[in-house]
């Protein structure tokens, strides 16, 4: 990934709730941004914006959307 910004439209193409791969049902941008730097406080500088950091980012959208409803 290029950037942080990259990496968060990634992750919407797999999980966004109209068109994804795996569509989260709610999701929005602004949940996505808040995941991702969850995730890159939690693992600093191995961080690499690859698949598994991105299935980590799906558990924590799933994780605020439980907390949400």
């Amino acid at each position: 990934m290029n950037s942080i910004k990259d990496f968060e439209e990634y992750v919407n193409t797999f999980y966004n709730s109209k068109d994804g791969v795996y569509p989260i049902k709610g999701l929005t941008s602004p949940m996505i941004t808040v995941a991702v730097q969850k995730h890159i406080k939690k693992v600093g500088w191995w961080f690499a914006g690859d698949s598994l950091d991105r299935e980590q980012v799906r558990e924590i959208i799933l994780t605020d959307i439980a907390r949400i409803n």
